[in-house]
């Protein structure tokens, strides 16, 4: 955490892997589908809205009305990246999910965001204009709540809600796929925190194009079959879970200049 009043945290923008189920031959094409039913995906039909789970106890010393304030702007948040269907397919992403939070992190999560290789993907779950999303993603939530202390000794609160969003999608006529994404939205704030918010997040694909996310700004289903599914059991892994966890990631594994490189040259 870098040392400001408004506890600005860096954003951990990467992609998806490991281990998991082999696919499945369509009964229409013979062509090898991934599924939901065949991944075994049974959590909640998204809503309109995200429905997270009971908040965890509030640590002392940080009022319980600041955390449901914290709580209302994240589920808010995680909406607009995860379930909002105009930016599914949206140009302009930022602006409905910066709209989502109060203005101070709004203009925070603006300027995390300038620079990224994957912009759009960097907050909100976008596809490819030719990858179409089949019936109702399915979703669940998980809460994770801390206490710190800055460099001066002066204690804040970090309110993290991640998001696990499985989408059966379709790229043009092909058999279905599945595309997982994690995402997770922080804030952090002083006891005496109006809406100054810090603001940080990280998001993670499973079972879609590497190179498409850096290339492209955009989700479309991977083209390896086997490393997709082997992606999506571990997805399916965290989804299930109560806890808040981002898998580990390998430096190669990173969506960054270095990254974008080795798309372009074809090394990925």
């Amino acid at each position: 955490m870098r040392g400001l009043t408004a506890l600005l945290l860096t954003a951990v923008v990467c992609v998806g892997c490991a281990n998991g189920s082999p696919p499945q031959a369509s009964p229409t094409t013979g062509k090898a589908a991934i599924s939901l039913e065949s991944l075994g995906v049974d959590w909640p039909a998204a809503g309109d809205e995200v429905d997270p789970p009971k908040l965890p106890a509030v640590p002392g010393g940080i009022s319980e009305e600041l955390i449901g304030r914290m709580a209302g702007i994240l589920t808010t948040w995680a909406t607009a990246a995860a379930l909002d269907d105009g930016v599914w397919h949206g140009a302009d992403p930022l602006a409905t999910v910066s709209a989502a939070l109060p203005k101070t992190a709004s203009a925070m999560l603006r300027k995390q965001v300038k620079g990224e290789v994957s912009p759009h993907l960097a907050v909100a779950n976008v596809f490819a204009s030719d990858v179409t999303i089949v019936g109702v993603p399915r979703i669940t939530s998980a809460w994770k709540l801390s206490k710190a202390k800055d460099d001066s000794g002066r204690p804040y609160a970090r309110l993290e809600l991640q998001t696990r969003t499985a989408y059966e999608v379709r790229l043009g006529s092909e058999p279905s796929r599945v595309i997982g994404l994690l995402r997770v939205h922080g804030l952090t704030a002083y006891p005496d925190t109006t809406d100054d918010f810090g603001v940080a997040g990280g998001w993670q694909e499973f079972g879609a194009g590497d190179c498409s996310l850096a290339l492209d700004d955009a989700l479309r289903p991977d083209s390896d079959l086997d490393q997709a599914a082997e992606d999506l059991a571990t997805f399916v892994k965290v989804g299930d879970s109560a806890k808040l966890r981002m898998p580990p990631l390998g430096v190669q594994e990173q969506v960054d200049a270095e990254y974008l490189k080795r798309c372009r040259e074809g090394q990925v």
